[in-house]
């Protein structure tokens, strides 16, 4: 199959403080020390889930830092409390946004902005051999 599609589902709980200061604050060495899956990706789409307070952005991976290869014909689906983009002050995604996708062992996801020079990090960080998948 060649759509590696990862499904991952954070649900930010009012103690989900510590999480946003993570989110928007961690050097490329906490990325890697907390998630087991970490990937640069472009948002292909947001809806919110009619069902529930729930965003649903999906991405196509464009460069694997750590876990499961999915470069080029990888898609991810991450589900987000819609209070994820207010508590933890991050802009809501346009389509096309480049976005870092973040995944730990406990199905917990977080997606932040990309810059280009803050992937350069990640990289490095990875060449160096300390972000070892």
């Amino acid at each position: 199959m060649r759509r590696l599609i990862a499904i991952a589902v954070f649900q930010l709980a009012a103690g989900g403080a510590h999480a946003c200061l993570f989110a928007t604050s961690t050097p490329p060495e906490g990325w890697y020390q907390w998630a087991s899956g970490l990937f640069a990706a472009d948002v292909t789409g947001i809806v919110k889930d009619p069902q529930k307070p729930v965003d649903i952005v999906t991405a196509r991976v464009v460069e694997t830092f750590k876990g499961p290869e999915a470069t080029g014909a990888g898609t991810l689906t991450v589900h987000l409390s819609s209070r994820y983009w207010t508590n933890c002050k991050v802009a809501i995604p346009a389509v096309g946004a480049r976005v870092l996708v973040a995944m730990n062992a406990n199905n917990e996801a977080m997606l932040v902005p990309l810059s280009a020079s803050y992937a350069e990090q990640l990289r490095t960080y990875r060449i160096r051999g300390q972000g070892k998948n």
